[in-house]
């Protein structure tokens, strides 16, 4: 494992780990299912080194289950440091880390947002065969799990049309490295809104929608669950609550494209969640 500090890292080391990382993603359920006393919940990180280095200040809490939302990479200056540290942490301990796809985990996003430019500033030679193994990785990532008997589900986006409950979700097969299946682009896009009950366009495009009270209500009724714990809305508070506080959306930058944010991380223990600053870990 890294120290989280800037480090070289070479074309055939980061294809073996990719290669030894990917085996343990396709043994796991598109919907992964963990207990645990203790969990630590992470948003969007999207390569920022500040960020992670103050997240990995958690990591040494050995009875924690650490549960990463997606959006790894893109926006800021260090996504290869990070994705290739995180799944250092996954290759190590595969049980303790659950690495959940966002939507910045895609080719059609993270082609325009900076990874590709990144890997080929660090990588000039043979980048693109690095940038395609990450792809594929990528497409393996479950992209929801539920805790201790469905009383949390974490994902990336939100809730799909049709979706009724969190089974659905489970029928959505992994290794799309596109993503033309419109369950999986709206579970990785798709925004909670407390000012409408049904579902509405989104403004981040087509195919894309904000679903309200009465699609997560019964979403949660029929999975038997209490809380969802998501990413991906930039928020400069770094959390904001929706629906009578059942969901908590996380954002866990410190900075992002130029703006500082409060960012943040939850941690749920003995059945109380709580948010913490990672402002105050900042090194």
């Amino acid at each position: 494992m890294t120290s989280g500090a800037l480090f070289v890292i070479t074309l055939d080391y980061a294809i073996d780990l990719i290669e030894d990382v990917m085996e343990i993603f396709k043994n796991e359920k598109t919907v992964e299912s963990k207990h645990s006393k203790c969990i630590v919940f992470v948003g969007d990180i999207h390569g920022d080194l500040t960020a992670w280095n103050a997240i990995r200040s958690f990591l040494k809490e050995e009875n924690a289950l650490f549960v990463f939302l997606g959006d790894y990479v893109d926006r800021g200056n260090n996504s290869l440091e990070i994705i290739v540290d995180l799944l250092e942490l996954k290759r190590a301990d595969p049980s303790k880390f659950i690495l959940l796809r966002g939507n910045h985990e895609t080719k059609e996003i993270n082609e325009y947002y900076g990874f590709l430019w990144e890997l080929q500033r660090k990588i000039p030679t043979n980048y693109h065969i690095l940038y395609e193994k990450f792809n594929e990785v990528f497409s393996q990532m479950p992209i929801a799990v539920t805790i201790n008997d469905n009383q949390i589900i974490g994902i990336h986006g939100g809730i799909p049309i049709q979706a009724e409950s969190i089974s659905n979700l489970m029928k959505i097969p992994k290794g799309m490295i596109s993503i033309t299946n419109p369950l999986l682009l709206q579970v990785l896009w798709n925004d909670p809104d407390d000012s409408i009950s049904n579902y509405a366009p989104s403004p981040r495009g087509p195919g894309i929608y904000l679903f309200g009270w009465k699609i997560f209500n019964t979403f949660m009724n029929n999975s038997e669950s209490k809380y969802l714990i998501r990413g991906h809305t930039y928020l400069p508070e770094g959390a904001r609550y929706f629906f009578n506080g059942k969901l908590l959306s996380i954002f866990s930058p410190l900075n992002y494209v130029g703006q500082r944010v409060k960012g943040k991380i939850a941690i749920f223990c003995d059945n109380n969640l709580k948010l913490i600053d990672l402002e105050t870990y900042r090194k």
